[in-house]
């Protein structure tokens, strides 16, 4: 087979389409450097939101930290005011408002009411699978512990002696 045009075909029809790809391409040409602009543009955009948001979140970090850490002592001293339990002897807030300790009464010793501890724990917003954790503890657990938020707390049981809390504020 050759490459010439078959012989039924004039030669005025093989420029007449050679004629037809050069106008494609030269239209293909004029249109690629429109839709590489956009493309560009595009690009740009992404990268420009893209750095922005990160500076942004760099720079919010630092300052939500320090809030945090501002405010984490503020929440235990509020959170007995809350529960109305300033004055009880078993909920004891020290460290200047940073560590409260929680006894609650047993079968053979005095406490606070479980209630006010519950209390305590709610507004402090302890998560639910550390309360749960704190319900199902055994004398025999030994001293458990658990971490949220700013919060670190440990905890011992026993049916004589009742609950036995500490809870800390940590550092983030």
């Amino acid at each position: 087979m050759s490459d010439t045009v078959p012989t039924g075909q004039p030669d005025a029809v093989a420029e007449n389409s050679a004629t037809e790809l050069s106008a494609s391409d030269e239209q293909t040409q004029q249109e690629q450097p429109e839709s590489r602009h956009h493309l560009i543009f595009g690009a740009a955009g992404l990268a420009t939101g893209l750095l922005v948001g990160l500076i942004t979140g760099l720079a919010a970090a630092p300052i939500a930290s320090a809030i945090n850490n501002a405010t984490a002592p503020q929440r235990i001293p509020e959170a007995v005011a809350t529960c109305d339990v300033e004055d009880d002897l078993w909920i004891i807030v020290g460290d200047d408002g940073a560590s409260p300790s929680l006894q609650s009464e047993g079968s053979e010793a005095a406490g606070a009411d479980i209630a006010d501890i519950a209390c305590v724990l709610t507004e402090l917003d302890i998560p639910d699978s550390v309360t749960t954790r704190i319900d199902s503890t055994r004398a025999l657990d030994g001293r458990q512990s658990a971490e949220w938020d700013e919060f670190s707390a440990s905890w011992g049981y026993h049916p004589d002696n009742g609950l036995d809390m500490v809870i800390e504020t940590v550092d983030q």
